[in-house]
């Protein structure tokens, strides 16, 4: 059986948490809600902060180094605040914060806002400068503050030093359809980026490879990889990647590969923490030694789509929504990854009581009489008429006679008949109703798919929606995404050229009303 460990203490959001960020110190936490809502507080839940409310609530909150917590709205402003929750600078945005990174040391702040504009700051809300380049879908910040680098949606890298200047520039590789998955500085300062082709690539340049890039813009190796990268992060001597598969493969300074662990799942996070590696996949986050063994698990009861570790790796703050409207429970777990480990055992807790009483022996359990129920010294006397007691002296059992039975039996039915029903008038009561109730529309992104690729192994798969529907309205809208969110079609029947491998996709249907719902589909590609 798997280990695990007891949280070192939970807390209890009002609402859905958005975003949630350690103090450098791991001594605070700060984390903002759906409802714009921002909570500074510690790591027990008091010393809270002033309350908060951001508008156009909240996409992303971080510690800068300072102590400064930046926090990035949907839909407004990039604001500073202190610890306490004062309020010290905002910064325009437009169309919200969309992407949002803070350096380690070396104060910078990086933003791409909804509209794909970098915002380079200092933590005390000054611009440093601004940077446009097509549609800018990823963000990065070296460990130092003197770099970011961003990466668009056709492949393309730049990277910039903190006055706008551009340091290097790596160029899309395919024709079309190329894509950066994710990109992460490394401790000695190199760029490492994943990509993947979705059309023709140059030459026999492989088509899902990690690049390492020097900080003076020289590609120092490219190694090919068999699944999609989904996230990167460095460790103390290279770099550790979570596959589309579940698979989180390290790679060392001399770029070798090895494997560390296997999920049935995607993998959501990981974190180096010095030789041991946090994960976080569905719905639990584990811990491996150096030598892919499992030191514990623990489970959250949403996503764990929110994980971070305080700088000594001591302290785990987990957060994440369970998307299910009925059963919806706001928890943010802090974890010691220290704390003592136990066996995880399911269920060995659940009615112990009923256990214990079904293991005794018939001996051993006490028989119902008067004075076991209500105790041997109990004066239950005013409780009995003096008939009662002096049957119960005599020791007769009471008895009820055929008809009396009979009786109490014809009686019932006679009530029974003589209750009046009255009748509902349902046509009337919702021809009163002073609101029609609107059915959501029925998202259907059709059947899971295996195609086999072609020559150059590849597949043209064309996504079917077409067969989505509303009972009551009609469809506006069909909105599909990709794993990273990212729109790629918005009709019902798109085609989609992809590689070999296991891919998913969202549709999203809205009706007339404005309600909406989705459905996904998975295509495996294969020889």
């Amino acid at each position: 059986m798997p280990l695990t460990i007891d949280p070192a203490n939970i807390l209890k959001p009002e609402s859905r948490v958005t975003d949630v960020s350690f103090s450098t110190d791991g001594m605070y936490i700060a984390w903002g809600e759906e409802g714009g809502e921002l909570t500074i507080c510690d790591l027990d839940g008091g010393n809270k902060s002033d309350s908060k409310t951001i508008e156009g609530g909240i996409s992303k909150v971080e510690f800068a180094p300072d102590g400064t917590v930046i926090v990035g709205s949907h839909s407004g402003e990039l604001h500073g605040h202190e610890r306490l929750g004062g309020h010290r600078w905002s910064h325009h945005l437009g169309g919200g914060c969309d992407h949002l990174a803070v350096s380690t040391s070396g104060d910078l702040v990086a933003v791409i806002d909804g509209a794909r504009l970098l915002h380079l700051l200092s933590s005390s809300g000054r611009l440093l400068t601004h940077y446009e380049s097509g549609e800018l879908t990823l963000l990065a910040v070296s460990p130092k503050g003197d770099t970011a680098a961003i990466a668009d949606d056709v492949g393309n890298v730049t990277v910039l030093d903190r006055n706008g200047n551009i340091r290097f520039k790596r160029d899309s590789r395919g024709e079309q359809g190329e894509r950066v998955t994710a990109i992460c500085y490394l401790a000695d300062g190199h760029l490492c980026i994943a990509r993947e082709a979705l059309d023709v690539t140059m030459g026999d340049e492989e088509e899902i490879v990690l690049e390492w890039w020097t900080p003076m813009g020289q590609e120092v190796e490219r190694v090919t990889i068999r699944q999609r990268c989904e996230v990167l992060r460095p460790t103390d001597s290279g770099v550790v990647c979570g596959m589309f598969d579940g698979e989180v493969i390290e790679f060392n300074s001399e770029r070798s590969p090895i494997t560390r662990f296997k999920s049935p799942y995607s993998i959501n996070d990981l974190i180096s923490i010095g030789q041991d590696l946090l994960i976080a996949t569905w719905f639990q986050v584990h811990l491996i030694d150096g030598e892919g063994v499992e030191k514990w698990q623990v489970e959250h009861t949403g996503l764990t789509e929110m994980v971070m570790v305080s700088n000594n790796g001591k302290l785990i703050v987990v957060a994440g929504d369970n998307q299910n409207d009925y059963t919806r429970d706001n928890q943010i777990l802090i974890l010691n990854s220290e704390a003592e480990t136990y066996l995880m055992q399911s269920g060995s807790d659940i009615d112990s009581d009923l256990q214990e009483y079904s293991t005794a022996s018939p001996s051993e359990r006490v028989a119902n009489t008067v004075e076991a129920l209500y105790g041997e010294d109990d004066d239950y006397s005013e409780l009995l008429t003096e008939s009662e007691m002096a049957q119960l002296s005599s020791g007769d059992s009471t008895s009820i006679g055929s008809d009396d039975l009979m009786g109490l039996l014809e009686a019932e039915i006679t009530l029974t008949d003589e209750t009046q029903k009255e009748d509902f008038d349902f046509d009337a009561a919702l021809s009163e109703a002073p609101d029609r109730m609107n059915v959501p529309p029925v998202a259907d992104a059709g059947e899971d798919l295996i195609v086999q690729a072609d020559e150059s192994d590849t597949a043209v798969v064309t996504l079917d929606g077409s067969r989505s529907f509303d009972e009551d309205g009609v469809i506006v809208s069909h909105t599909w995404r990709d794993v990273t969110n990212r729109v790629i079609g918005e009709a019902p029947i798109i085609k989609v050229k992809l590689p070999k491998g296991n891919h998913t996709f969202t549709l999203t249907v809205t009706d007339n009303d404005q309600a909406s719902t989705s459905d996904t589909v998975t295509v495996q590609v294969r020889d």
